[in-house]
């Protein structure tokens, strides 16, 4: 034992001196185990976690005797039973020692197959452990066991389908081993039974003499019969000795794959919260988190392939300043990250060839399209780029990837060219010389008959060919002025009449619909006159759709989901009005990209040209003999520059002013201008379609029009209304979503117009669908925190999304919040609107929601002592205003969450008294302020001020709460209900949820 509590230096130095010895000595030690033992329940956490660490190694020690006793094999069992105790302890520095000496234990010599299955529960059971020091050190003895696991037969694959494949067809062989037991059981029995009568047959006349021995077989023989009915059990008694060893070896077998499956069972069961694991925000956990899944990988465990698609997303792992000290930690993750997907995917074997490595690696990187979403072919598009910009993939890899791209020979699987094609494109992003080297083969192959046949095929085309372009945005590393210049090809290029066949392919496939944005995107992305090529195909579509006329719209027919149909001869097909109408709409966004590189592109010319002319017109006066000045400079400029001026202007504030004018009066209202011709059709589509009753048609045209208003001010003003009826009446979600992003884009385009309607920008926040939810949680994240929006008073519904059902949702409001509470103030500032819409109205949350809400959002201003006096002064005056007890309380409750940790904050708060002290009949309102005194004088009473303020307030609190109930004294302070506690007790939990996240 040790003199004092408070002596640290005791523990210290005796558990390093016990667990040096257990190392060295553990003979010497074990005699003297039943001394140390109670040190497992000492006050010193240090020394419970150094008797762990010493019973790990006493039991390496034991388990490596040659001669296995009985009495090694128990103490082996006793140890085993208090390292298993000890996953509770109540210190999480000794649950981390256990889970490292369970590491230890688990990869020495001995497997320890009994206890392991108990092992890995409790393991699983600390990976939603409070301490993350704790969850860490969990992982990896997960990982530790799954490598270290006894299940060696079929290649230690732990596939879930063999294991259950091999299991049910040993389980067949003793069944039917049991069968034919039994069957011979049954002859011999017959067998006997037949010699007994025939004994008594022949005896018959001896019948009073043989009597017995006639009892004596009829005994036997029931006993036979019994044996019999007793059903088949498996018994070797009776056996040969071959069938006897080869029925043990079957139930050996059928053990082991039983155990297996329970260990892959377990495994599975603990996948999803290591999947949660990956997006911790702690190095250690996510770091163990890849390793985990990188092993279960190459062990072939179900499930495990979701969690290296998750964990391509890591590649994002913003870049950080070495002034938070957080550099080698986002470094870690990255590197991390390619190393695993390295490890996996493209590592050659030592046991093949040269060629084989390159199928196999191939077959690697094909076979990670498989299946993808959106956002993993994303994440995944950014890891093989910095891959292959790190000379990680060889150009073996890219010419057999082209190689199962143009394979022409036999039929190959779509799934595979699909993949070859894409993961080529992920490489271009890094090498253009993987698309320049060979365009023929992409016009062959994926703007040719196989495009054709597979528009996804065309699509990822598309998309490679497009990085035959250069990209105006600064690459990461690129000094400034390096950037490429634009490059565009002519129109009478081959790959344009490639491309523009996939406009034109008249086949009805919905993957026409994102073969056709590629297609565009490839046009204006590489063509020098991409609007002339565009017109073209607009006016090859509009043939198809000359039946349909819009004279003018109705104003009254609003309605959007109307099921009136108009006839149908005058209707075209919605097929075709469809691709003319994504088509058109598309190409206004393109316009709008082009206009924005024009205008960049002679930016960047008239700041090239202002060094050369001054150098000329500095050439030109030494030699004249006179010194250059700014007129002089002016008037040398040759004749390619006062061509320049004259359509661009000489500054470049006329150069963005012409572009402007071109954009908001010329695209959509010009004489000559294509997009002026369909914008009435598409307002008279969009104003009727519960008419054309076609839900394809309704969204593209709905996404059409929001494309058309992002181009002219005036435009948009005009029909902005109608998106606003979209958004309101429309029945189908991915209208819902598609307008809420459109009205983030005209936010962005014409902030002054949405102003006045910012309310429609949080209506979809209540919608019923979660898509819907989700995408305009996104939309407004966005809008907010690039300061394109300003928050004036809608947060409130910002954090409701804090208790949505839908797990993302709530997710992505805690991130806006958090990164919200970065900028300039804004949770605070806002807290008084966020307090009211939650509190008040027929949108109010219900209370336990509110507490939880709360405690997220205090989190936020706790740390800054005047931001907590001037809360402390707001919500006292916010007791004046109110007469309804719900919001009293939820008042009180805000301030219950504050700290009060100076005698300022606690002077506000008695000075505040007389805005609160008539609401403190109400218990639950009373039960707060007292604890923000019990808080205060825990916390903040450390001074004579603090303590003298406090106990003032303590004494008029009780006064106003005997005052306000009517009673003569208040001398109990805590004289409250039994359900006062009720609402804490939803913010405790609510407190550990987050310590867990």
């Amino acid at each position: 034992s040790f003199s004092s509590v408070h002596d640290k230096s005791g523990p210290k130095n005796t558990a390093r001196f016990l667990v040096r010895l257990s190392q060295l000595a553990p003979k010497a030690l074990l005699r003297q185990m039943g001394l140390l033992i109670r040190h497992l329940d000492s006050e010193a956490h240090i020394m419970r976690s150094a008797m762990s660490d010493v019973i790990g190694h006493l039991m390496l020690y034991l388990a490596a005797q040659e001669e296995q006793t009985e009495i090694t094999k128990n103490q082996i069992g006793e140890y085993f039973d208090i390292i298993e105790q000890r996953f509770q302890d109540a210190h999480y520095l000794v649950r981390a020692k256990v889970l490292q000496v369970c590491q230890f234990v688990c990869s020495g010599p001995a497997k320890f197959p009994k206890r392991r299955p108990k092992l890995v529960g409790l393991i699983v059971g600390r990976l939603e452990d409070k301490a993350t020091n704790v969850r860490k050190h969990a992982i990896r003895a997960l990982s530790v066991m799954l490598e270290t696991h006894p299940f060696s037969l079929d290649g230690a694959e732990l596939r879930v389908e063999r294991l259950e494949a091999s299991l049910e067809k040993i389980t067949d062989e003793l069944a039917e081993m049991t069968a034919q037991t039994a069957k011979q059981s049954a002859k011999v029995s017959v067998a006997e039974a037949s010699e007994s009568a025939d004994e008594d047959d022949e005896d018959k006349d001896d019948e009073d003499k043989d009597s017995d021995d006639e009892e004596k077989d009829d005994d036997a023989t029931a006993t036979g019969e019994d044996a019999q009915e007793n059903g088949p059990d498996f018994d070797n008694a009776g056996l040969s000795p071959e069938t006897a060893a080869k029925a043990m070896h079957l139930q050996f077998q059928q053990r082991y794959y039983r155990d297996a499956l329970y260990f892959v069972y377990q495994l599975q069961e603990a996948q999803p919260i290591l999947l949660q694991l990956l997006g911790s925000t702690n190095k250690g956990e996510v770091i163990e988190a890849m390793d985990y899944f990188v092993s279960a990988v190459r062990f072939r465990v179900d499930g495990a392939q979701e969690g290296i698609r998750r964990m391509s997303h890591l590649v994002w792992t913003p870049s950080t300043s070495a002034t938070d000290g957080s550099t080698e930690e986002t470094r870690g993750v990255r590197a991390k990250l390619l190393d695993s997907y390295m490890q996996l995917y493209l590592t050659p074997s030592d046991r093949l060839s040269v060629s084989e490595n390159t199928s196999l690696i191939t077959r690697n990187l094909i076979s990670l399209t498989f299946g993808a979403t959106l956002a993993e072919l994303t994440s995944l598009e950014e890891l093989i780029r910095t891959l292959m910009s790190e000379d990680k993939i060889g150009a073996l890899v890219v010419d057999k990837l082209r190689s199962v791209y143009a394979y022409t020979k036999q039929q190959l699987p779509q799934a595979q060219r699909r993949g070859a094609i894409i993961i080529l494109g992920m490489l271009a992003q890094a090498s253009r010389a993987i698309v320049t080297d060979d365009i023929d083969m992409y016009l062959r192959i994926g703007l040719g008959a196989y495009g054709h046949e597979d528009l996804v095929l065309a699509k990822y085309t598309c998309m490679i060919l497009q990085c035959l372009g250069s990209s105006r945005a600064k690459r990461p590393g690129q000094a400034p002025g390096q950037e490429e210049e634009i490059k565009r090809l002519p129109m009478t290029n081959p790959i344009f009449d490639g491309l523009q066949r996939i406009l034109e392919e008249p086949r009805r496939d919905p993957e026409w619909f994102p073969a056709a944005e590629q297609a565009l995107n490839a046009i204006y992305a590489l063509g020098e006159k991409p609007d002339a090529l565009a017109a073209r195909i607009v006016r090859n579509q509009a043939k198809l759709v000359q039946g349909l006329l819009p004279k003018k719209h109705d104003d009254d027919a609003m309605d959007v989901d109307t099921n009136e149909t108009l006839p149908v001869s005058s209707l075209v097909d919605p097929w075709d009005l469809t691709r003319l109408l994504f088509v058109v709409g598309h190409i206004a966004i393109k316009e709008i990209v082009l206009l924005e590189s024009v205008e960049a592109e002679l930016k960047r010319r008239k700041s090239d040209e202002q060094p050369q002319r001054k150098k000329r017109a500095s050439q030109g006066a030494k030699k004249k003999g006179r010194k250059p000045n700014a007129m002089q400079v002016d008037s040398d400029s040759d004749d390619g520059d006062d061509e320049l001026n004259q359509i661009a202007g000489t500054t470049e504030d006329e150069i963005g002013d012409i572009v402007s004018a071109i954009r908001e009066r010329e695209l959509l209202f010009g004489s000559k201008s294509v997009l002026a011709l369909f914008a009435p059709l598409l307002v008279h589509v969009c104003h009727n379609l519960g008419k054309f009753g076609d839900k394809l048609l309704a969204v593209h045209a709905t996404a059409a029009l929001a494309k058309f208003m992002c181009i002219s001010s005036s435009f948009c003003e005009t029909n902005l209304p109608l998106l606003l009826a979209l958004l309101q009446r429309a029945k189908s979600p991915a209208i819902r979503s598609n307008v809420a992003i459109a009205l983030g884009d005209i936010t962005v385009c014409f902030n002054n117009l949405i102003g006045e309607n910012v309310h429609y920008l949080y209506g979809p926040l209540h919608d019923t669908d979660p898509r819907v939810k989700k995408t305009t949680l996104m939309v407004l994240t966005h809008l907010i925190l690039n300061g394109m929006v300003k928050v004036k008073g809608q947060l409130g519904e910002m954090a409701k999304c804090l208790e949505d059902k839908d797990p993302r949702v709530a997710d992505m409001a805690r991130l806006f919040f958090s990164e919200l509470s970065t900028k300039d103030n804004a949770v605070y500032n806002n807290l008084p609107d966020i307090i009211s819409s939650l509190s008040m109205g027929t949108n109010a949350v219900n209370e336990e929601s509110f507490a939880r809400i709360m405690k997220f959002l205090f989190d936020f201003i706790k740390e800054k002592d005047r931001q907590t006096d001037n809360v402390v002064e707001k919500l006292c005056q916010r007791f004046r205003n109110t007469t309804d007890e719900r919001q009293s309380r939820d008042i009180a409750f805000c301030m219950a969450l504050l700290p009060f940790k100076s005698e300022r904050s606690v002077r506000r708060l008695l000075d505040g008294l007389p805005c609160y002290q008539d609401k403190l009949a109400d218990s639950r309102v009373y039960k707060h302020f007292v604890d923000i005194a019990h808080k205060a004088r825990t916390q903040g009473a450390q001074k004579q001020e603090t303590k003298t303020v406090l106990d003032e307030y303590e004494l008029k609190l009780k006064e106003a709460r005997a005052k306000a109930t009517g009673e003569d004294d208040g001398d109990e302070l805590l004289g409250v209900d039994k359900d006062d506690t009720q609402i804490q007790s939803q913010v405790s939990q609510y407190s550990d949820d987050e310590e867990m996240a």
